[in-house]
């Protein structure tokens, strides 16, 4: 089996914006060579031609560190709007606009995948079945014509939804996320971006969840045909943490690298791509990300050499 590493550029949020910032980075501290972009670095919706200028400035770094761009991603900033589940057409029509703005950026880069979220639904709509209902049918419309969008206007190949620990915003069981994929590629058809999963083995923490669905090895085994990507953070197991594997952290943390690796090597695949995917505060000593992240990177490698894979 073929395991790719790289990183979400999420980690470079505020400190470095730059392109030649992060790139040398990911290539010199990180000793990686590819990233998934996050658009917290630059918002899609800007002007088109810094959005431009922009997607050259990543590309000319990235080919001129040999570092392979796999796909964009929503990120921290757009996940926090309703977007596709807003309760207003109006909500709907710009997380719609967000979504096809982010294609173009994404063609304007060089990638033919995309992924995250697609939004959440607000209280007073998911307390009332009917509307509850109403919005979950609103939101797939949407989704499914933005993914036939994505393949014909943009060559879009992937789009990998990013499953999370909140109800509102979808499937949070393995069976109801393997359906929903099902059930969303059925009505997009073949001439669409494939929609697949981008498993976070720290999103399985909703406290509604029975044991099965709460283990990550789980999620990973039983969803071996829809899971392309992974996204590493360690957890406690009740929050969406995103934390750093440092020592700290892994004494609490309930990820495990060799039992999601010995998972992964366990459903047959081909191939899988994992993504570091850490988030500090704001508000943390700069250099001490730096160092958690360029050890978070060093402890995923090393457990990758103990079983022979190469990163």
């Amino acid at each position: 089996m073929k395991i790719n590493f790289g990183i979400s550029t999420g980690f470079a949020i505020k400190r470095w914006p730059d392109p030649k910032e992060w790139v040398s980075i990911v290539k010199n501290e990180l000793e990686l060579n590819m990233i998934q972009f996050s658009f917290d670095q630059f918002d899609p919706r800007g002007r088109s031609e810094s959005v431009k200028r922009y997607c050259f400035l990543v590309r000319n770094e990235c080919e001129k560190y040999s570092i392979k761009i796999h796909s964009t991603f929503t990120g921290l900033s757009i996940y926090s709007h309703n977007l596709l589940y807003h309760p207003l057409l109006e909500g709907r029509l710009d997380g719609m606009d967000w979504f096809e703005k982010a294609f173009k950026m994404t063609k304007e880069l060089g990638v033919t995948a995309t992924g995250g979220p697609f939004g959440g639904m607000d209280i007073k709509s998911f307390e009332d079945i009917q509307k509850r209902d109403s919005a979950e049918k609103a939101a797939i419309e949407s989704l499914v014509l933005l993914l036939q969008k994505a393949k014909q206007e943009h060559g879009i190949k992937f789009f990998y939804w990013e499953q999370t620990p909140v109800r509102r915003e979808g499937t949070i069981t393995i069976e109801e996320t393997k359906s929903f994929i099902e059930h969303v590629n059925m009505l997009a058809g073949k001439d669409a971006a494939k929609f697949a999963l981008c498993f976070d083995v720290g999103h399985t923490t909703n406290p509604a969840l029975n044991p099965f669905d709460q283990n990550p090895i789980n999620w990973i085994e039983h969803l071996k045909e829809q899971i392309s990507i992974i996204h590493l953070q360690q957890t406690d197991g009740y929050l969406d943490r995103h934390w750093p594997f440092t020592e700290e952290k892994n004494k609490i943390g309930k990820i495990k690298p060799e039992s999601i690796l010995d998972a992964i090597q366990r459903t047959g695949n081909d191939h899988v791509d994992l993504f570091l995917e850490i988030g500090h505060p704001f508000e943390e000593n700069d250099k001490k990300v730096l160092d958690e992240i360029r050890h978070s990177t060093s402890f995923w490698r090393k457990a990758c050499s103990q079983r022979g894979i190469h990163i």
